[in-house]
């Protein structure tokens, strides 16, 4: 095996080499991830969902004040019907998933047309608008690249359009969980620090 190394030096450097760089990409790219904390504080934002079938007869703006989610209202009219409607989601890093917080938008309607009012579904959260979460994170948006000196040197790479959560080399993708919500139009709310 040595005299064959020896004779074909190019030739065992050009199968090794590759192999030697996809172990140290793997390394580079879980290692960091594996070893940091994944974000301890969920992150709320809005997101807008298309229905063309359901209207709604609300239209919901979701702003923070004192540390508490508000939502104020705007009757929708018959003849400008929207049917994008504005969803509150909330982002969780230590499982990686997104959920809908899910409320009664006649009685919020309703409740909110006068001035802007806390959900019954909300009002135990405290809610932090910093950009960086209490524990480092920071919300990043799409078209985010990467590919390296190499890539971009001979035209490779990527774009990604996703949203994720990053803190110095690590960082958690924000999954789109229903095909028909649009997370390229989401708005960042804020940070649950209590709940």
């Amino acid at each position: 095996m040595k005299k064959f190394i020896k004779e074909n030096l190019v030739l065992a450097i050009g199968l090794t080499l590759p192999l030697l760089l996809i172990v140290l990409f793997f390394v580079a790219t879980v290692i960091p991830k594996s070893m940091a904390t994944p974000p301890q504080y969920e992150m709320l934002f809005t997101t807008v969902h298309y229905d063309y079938q359901n209207a709604s007869d609300y239209q919901f703006d979701f702003s923070v004040k004192d540390h508490q989610l508000m939502v104020k209202a705007k009757k929708s009219d018959e003849k400008n019907r929207n049917y994008n409607a504005k969803k509150l989601m909330a982002y969780d890093g230590k499982t990686e998933t997104v959920r809908e917080i899910s409320f009664d938008a006649a009685k919020a309607g309703a409740a909110a047309a006068n001035g802007e009012i806390v959900l019954d579904e909300t009002k135990t959260m405290q809610v932090d608008t910093a950009s960086n979460s209490p524990d480092g994170y920071v919300l990043e948006g799409p078209n985010y690249g990467g590919g390296g000196l190499v890539g971009g040197m001979f035209g490779g790479g990527y774009r990604n359009s996703a949203y994720r959560l990053k803190k110095g080399g690590v960082a958690y993708k924000v999954p789109n969980a229903q095909q028909n919500y649009y997370y390229n139009q989401m708005q960042f709310v804020g940070w649950v620090v209590k709940k």
